[in-house]
């Protein structure tokens, strides 16, 4: 994720920085940074470098490292810390990065098309420089509390479904005799297609965007049969055991009937 985040700090038509200072650790990942981008990036000797260079400091080390990391290493109250971590909890951070003023201390969840400007990034506290930063990458959602991103986080579970639903569809248009490589890009052109209305959306976008569908025709008939299949029941499902998971605590007992496609054959 920290080298999405470099990759599309240092591709933008405007640059909100005037240098990037990286950890040596991730040895290849980031000599390949520095490689791309010689005039951008600097590798520091240490972690201590980095923040005795820099103003804003990323932390996008492991979960099980990042308390260790931090605490050994001495912050200033100049810098504005973004954590990347999402089992950082906000208290731990806040105190492991003290005398960093607790406004200044960020929790940040991006996706990795930030590289290519087209990210989406929840954070919390607001903080307006690190907001127009991820803004500049995409669009960005800052949510006032850690309770309610953790609310938002769940959402980012989605992409590998997503991603199934693409492979399942290839797949199905393979099995109807289209060769792979067509199968393909014909799905991913109209999955790409048919989100481009959502990217950009508002309270009501989704909720106009199903009902615009023809009553009785083939795009209706698609919601019907997954509705009665219970996939959106399912999602929100899923949603509900990833956010228990985020919260650590169990999660709803359910109990739930596999879905089973069958065609009605008429015997005459």
């Amino acid at each position: 994720m920290s080298s999405a985040i470099v990759r599309g700090m240092c591709t933008l038509s405007t640059l909100p920085m005037t240098s990037i200072v990286l950890s040596p650790r991730g040895a290849d990942k980031v000599a390949t940074l520095k490689a791309l981008f010689p005039d951008m990036v600097t590798i520091a000797a240490d972690n201590q470098a980095v923040l005795d260079a820099c103003d804003i400091v990323f932390v996008g080390v492991l979960p099980k490292h990042c308390e260790e990391v931090l605490r050994g290493l001495r912050f200033q109250a100049r810098h504005t810390v973004v954590s990347l971590v999402s089992t950082a909890p906000l208290a731990l951070l806040q105190e492991v990065c003290a005398p960093v003023p607790t406004e200044q201390v960020v929790r940040a969840i991006p996706l990795p098309p930030v590289a290519k400007h087209n990210g989406a990034t929840v954070m919390t506290p607001p903080h307006p420089t690190i907001a127009g930063l991820f803004g500049a990458l995409g669009t960005v959602v800052p949510v006032a509390t850690e309770a309610l991103m953790k609310k938002m986080m769940p959402v980012t579970a989605l992409m590998g479904q997503l991603y199934a639903q693409h492979l399942a569809t290839q797949q199905w248009l393979v099995a109807q005799g289209v060769d792979a490589e067509s199968a393909a890009k014909w799905t991913g052109a109209v999955f790409h297609t048919v989100t481009y209305d959502s990217a950009i959306a508002g309270p009501s976008t989704f909720e106009e965007l199903v009902h615009e569908q023809t009553p009785g025709g083939l795009n209706e008939q698609v919601i019907r049969e997954m509705t009665e299949a219970g996939a959106y029941t399912a999602l929100s499902d899923s949603l509900d055991n990833i956010l228990a998971r985020i919260e650590a605590r169990p999660a709803p007992v359910r109990s739930t009937t596999p879905y089973s496609s069958a065609i009605d054959v008429d015997p005459e």
